[in-house]
This record gives structure tokens, sequence and C-alpha cells, in this order.
């Protein structure tokens, strides 16, 4: 029941909405029973030769009624639509902003092609529950009282086969829920994964291409589209079978009120024109449920999407904003950064990913992380962030825990490039903007031409209104990365981290980047994350990492003159490097 309590409290966010859908629909119910009067009582007319005037009357009712009813139904769709949007809009709304807030921490455990699937098509098909079923649940409610205390004054035998019928039709499929729960979960779960299927299958287009890998792939799609179609049967097969118990219960509960009715009359017990009454009023009375029945068998689907809503919206998260956040502090000046004792593990039963990590990063200097892949760059990018909480120490800021700061504070005092840049579908002002979303436009310019983006920028024929395509796939690497440093450049802020920022682009492209990191890092407290150690060689201190442990720090002659860890990773590149130039 919980679950239901929570589908309905859902509609709390348009109950006025919902209350006029109601009386609307209530309202074309009373058309339908005033109909339903008038044509008992014109009935009555004929059969006792009463006046012809009179019979004329109530053919005039009905077509009033007819009428009036298409106006009710035109604003009741209006309405239904306008609840729709309504709801599904604060619905995507809550998940989206549960799911910002989870961060990369819950994200890294999900397949992103099932989220968008609950966000988008999920939340879809919410509607039919939210904003026609629940409506008509309150319609099948006062109808069939307000009918059925009529019918019992005619007749208690009738009123009572009626209400029978009623309750059986409205709460017998109830029964059959724990079945269903288990059906559409096995269904929707089958359409998520189709779906995440497609989208790794259309986005790895290149990589499938070049290890002739699309027929398997099409095969694994075919075996996922059969195992969704024949959940897709066995959910369909339940649910017309809910349908035919609640149309078995209407058409049962109709014939043996007509039934007892004509017993009554040929008793006595019932007079002629009663009967007529009854005749079109058990109809009416049955349906609102037959509404209610169309809605509810579309409503299914909705069910399995909504526990996945309130799956991620009761999702605890892993990083909590402090009661008393702080919202001031490290902008006063240059921040000093410290990780003391901190350990960190993704997964608590596994290996620790940074282990007992003590280090100070000085107001205005650069410091370097640098390691083999796994020994923990990464890990210290994400703690600072507070995409995650360390399990064990703490990480100051200017003194300060960092999980004393607001999350949005917090991170306004850092700019962060990325190795792998993220650029939305839009145009390339849109990107560089995300960063300050109120920059004008000769601030963004200022930022570009900082970048070393600026000429590339301009060389197209939209210029700054180019569109950069889905994830910036128009644009080179190196041209993605010079606007992720435009982007930190107009972001201003205090700290600044560079996580592998030329790793992936070539030389000529390193060159620019280059210069155009050193123009950022000028009066800011900086961290380099870097595989190339010549990017790191000017750091004021370097920190070697090893299985998640600092191994080593210094300066680079330092730690060269030791010939340690860091000197074998740097004699290593050379070698490298000595390979490719031949």
């Amino acid at each position: 029941m919980d679950f239901y309590s929570r589908l309905f409290r859902l509609t709390g966010e348009i109950k006025g909405v919902i209350a006029t859908k109601v009386i609307i629909g209530l309202s074309i119910t009373a058309a339908y029973v005033i109909q339903a009067f008038a044509m008992a009582r014109g009935i009555s007319i004929v059969l006792d030769g009463g006046y012809m005037g009179d019979f004329i009357k109530m053919i005039l009712i009905s077509f009033l009624c007819i009428i009036a009813r298409c106006l009710l139904m035109y604003a009741n769709e209006k309405y239904s639509k306008k609840a729709a949007c309504d709801i599904k809009k604060v619905i995507r709304g809550k998940v989206l902003e549960k799911l910002l807030f989870l961060g990369p921490g819950y994200q890294t455990k999900k397949r992103s092609g099932n989220l968008q699937s609950l966000i988008t098509d999920g939340v879809e098909t919410l509607e039919a529950f939210l904003t026609n079923y629940i409506p008509q649940l309150f319609i099948v409610l006062f109808s069939a009282i307000g009918i059925g205390t009529y019918v019992w004054q005619l007749n208690t035998s009738v009123a009572f086969v009626m209400i029978i019928a009623i309750v059986l039709a409205v709460f017998g499929p109830q029964a059959s829920m724990p079945l269903v729960k288990k059906f559409i979960q096995g269904y929707w779960q089958a359409y998520a994964v189709l779906n995440s299927q497609f989208i790794d299958a259309m986005q790895g287009m290149n990589t499938l291409k070049v290890l002739n890998g699309s027929k398997r792939k099409g095969k694994e799609l075919a075996l996922d589209a059969e195992n969704f179609y024949r959940k897709a049967v066995r959910e369909t097969t339940l649910s017309l079978l809910n349908s035919s118990v609640i149309i078995l219960c209407m058409a049962a509960g109709y014939a043996f009120s007509v039934g007892v009715s004509v017993i009554q009359v040929s008793r006595g017990q019932l007079a002629l024109s009663s009967l007529f009454v009854i005749l079109f009023l058990a109809y009416e009375c049955f349906r609102p449920i037959h509404d209610l029945n169309a809605y509810w068998h579309s409503s299914f689907l909705g069910f399995s999407a909504a526990r996945e809503v309130f799956s991620i919206i009761d999702t605890p998260a892993e990083v909590e904003e402090s009661d008393s956040p702080v919202n001031h502090g490290s902008d006063i000046k240059l921040p000093q950064i410290s990780f003391q004792n901190v350990s960190f593990s993704y997964d608590e039963r596994e290996t620790k990913a940074i282990k007992d990590l003590n280090l100070c990063i000085d107001p205005g200097k650069t410091a370097a992380i640098v390691g083999k892949s796994g020994a923990g760059k990464s890990t210290i990018v994400s703690l600072l962030l507070r995409f995650f909480d360390p399990q064990e120490g703490q990480i100051l800021f200017n003194g300060e825990n960092a999980k004393n700061y607001s999350l949005d504070y917090l991170r306004s005092q850092i700019a962060v490039v990325f190795q792998d840049t993220y650029l939305f579908y839009g145009t390339i002002l849109d990107n560089i903007r995300l960063a300050k979303p109120n920059a004008s436009i000769d601030e963004i310019i200022e930022a570009a031409q900082l970048a070393n983006a600026h000429k590339f920028i301009s060389e197209f024929p939209r210029g700054y209104d180019t569109l950069v395509g889905e994830r910036g796939i128009s644009l080179s690497g190196g041209e993605r990365q010079r606007i992720s440093i435009a982007r930190a450049i107009l972001k201003d802020a205090p700290f600044l981290i560079l996580d592998e920022a030329t790793s992936s682009v070539d030389a000529e492209s390193e060159g620019a980047i280059q210069a155009a990191l050193e123009k950022l890092v000028k009066n800011r407290t900086t961290l380099i994350i870097a595989h190339r150690l010549s990017t790191v060689q000017k750091a004021d201190q370097i920190f070697v990492l090893e299985d998640g442990v600092l191994a080593e720090q210094g300066k680079h002659e330092d730690l060269i003159s030791e010939e340690g860890i860091y000197s074998r990773l740097i004699m290593a590149q050379y070698r490298v490097k000595e390979v490719q130039n031949g």
C-alpha cells in the first residue's frame, strides 16, 4: 500500500488540475445519467400513450446532454494533457535532480541507456495512471454512490447486485498485483537492456566497423529484442486477463441487475417505469468502470517505471551536505590543499585505491601527481571534487574540512581540465559559457584567446555559433581540449586541476595547449595529473604514487637524483620516445 500511496502523493503536485478533471468527469457522468432518465421517461410516455409533446421534450433533453457531453469531453481531454505535461515535468525534474546529486559515483554503477529509458520513456508511462486512472477512480466512486443510492430506493436487491459487481470490478485486479509486479518488472528491464544495447551500438559504431563486429552486435541486439518480445507478450497476456476479469464483472453485474429487475416487475414488486430507469442507469453505472479498465490496462508498465523512479529517489547519496555548510572562505585567498591520513576504496571489500595519504599543496604553487596507471591519481581528483568522500582521514581547504563546505560552493572554487573533454550538443559559445552562464561575449572571446582557441573558432563560417555535434564530434581532440581550457579560464577559480590535459593530443596541439596552460596556472593553486612527465618538470613539488601510496615527493631534479620510481618512469618514457623517433 505504501507504493500506491506514494503514487497518489505524486498527484499532489497537480491536485488542482486533478480536481478539475474529476469535476469534469462527474459532469460527463451526470450528462449520461440525465440522458438515461430522459430516455427512460420517453419510453414510458410512448408505452403509456402519453402526450407526444412530452416525448419530444425528452428527446431534446437527450440531445442537449449529448452536446454538453461533447464539450465536456473536449475540456477533459485538454485538462488531461495539461495534467500529464505538468506531472511528467515534475517527476523528470525530481529524478534528474537526484541523479545529478548522486553524481558520478552512482552513474558508474548504472548503464546510461537504462537511466535514459527511465527518465524519458519510463516517466511517460506514468501518465495513464496518474492523470487518467486516479481521477477516474474518484469518478467511479462518486458516480457509483450516487446511482447506487438512487437504485437502492427503487429496489434494494438490484442495488445490492450492482454494488457487488462494482467492488469486484474495481478491486478484483488487485489480487493479481504480485504476479503483475513480477511480469512488469521483467518487461521493463528487458526494454531498458534493449535500449542500452542500441545506444552502445550507435556510440561504438566506428569500433564495430573496424573490428568487423557489426554482425555480432546485431545478433546480440536480436537476442535482446527477442527477449523483450517474449516479456511483452507475457505482460500483454496478463494485462488482458485482468481486463477480462473486469469486463466479466461488469457484464455479469449488468445482466444480473436487469434480470433481477425483470423478475421484480413480473412479481409486481417493481413498476415498469422503474425498470426502464434501471435498464439505463445500470449501464451508466458500469460505464465509468469500463473507462477505468482501459486506464488500468494502460497503467501496467507505469507501475514498473514508478518503482525504478522511487528506487532512484530513495537511493542515499554517497556524499552528504553538511547540516550547516560553509559558503565562504577559500575564495579570500589562494587555497592550501591538504590530505591528512586519507584512505579510500570504491568498494569497502576491495583493495584501497588510496592508502593513508598525506600531502600538502601550498597556496599559489603548482604540484604534480604522477604514477603508473591505477596508482590512484584520478581518484584524488574525484575526492577533491567530492564525487566521493574518503572512508578515513580528511581533505582540508585552507584548514577547513572539505565536507564542511557546501558542494556548490566547493566546486565553484575549482576549475578542472579533464583528459576527455565533454562538449554538449550546441554551439561553441554555449559550451564555453557553461563555466559562467552570465558571461558576456567579450569575456568569452577573451577566454578563448587566452586558451589559444579563438583563431580556429574564427575560421569556422559561423564562428562561436558553430554547432559542435554530439559530444563535440565535429571538433578535433586538440580543439575540444582548448575549449575546455577556455571554460576553466572563464570560470576563474582559485584552484585549478589539470587531469591528463595533454595526454591524448598530437604534438602540434600539445604545444598550443601547453602555452595556454602556462597562462592559466598563473596566480592559482594548481594540481597537475600527468602521464607525460615532461609536462610536470617545472612543478614546485611532485608527488609520486604507487598502488595508492605516496612513495616519493620532491622537485624534479631531486627525484631524478634519488634514482627511484620517478627516475625509472622518466627513463622509461625517454626510451619509448627514442624508439618512436627511430
